[in-house]
């Protein structure tokens, strides 16, 4: 048997993953509180503000899935955050602050 990952659901506060998520990209990651830029992925925690990083989302997660494979095992405790959905909410609570 073999183990896989597989996307579950789960409610999240938007504010509480911003404030502890590291985006990685083709080649670096970003502090999605501070916007601080070129993070290596195995940055436990953001050298310009101080968060602690517990989730973790990739742009491209198919690109990434060694990494992902290796975080998985190094550091169970991190959540994998679905890049997209992060960023659809993102845009959607900045709207409501501006509308609303």
């Amino acid at each position: 048997m073999s183990e896989r990952f597989i996307r579950t659901y789960k409610k999240f506060y938007i504010d509480e993953v911003k404030t502890h998520l590291l985006t990685y990209g083709a080649l670096s990651g970003t502090c999605a509180n501070c916007k601080k830029m070129d993070l290596k992925l195995d940055a436990a925690k953001c050298p310009e503000c101080n968060t602690e990083f517990k989730y973790i989302a990739f742009q491209n997660v198919k690109d990434h899935m060694p990494k992902l494979l290796k975080i998985s095992q190094e550091r169970p405790q991190i959540i994998f955050v679905d890049y997209e959905d992060f960023k659809r909410i993102e845009g959607e609570e900045k709207a409501k602050s501006i509308l609303g």
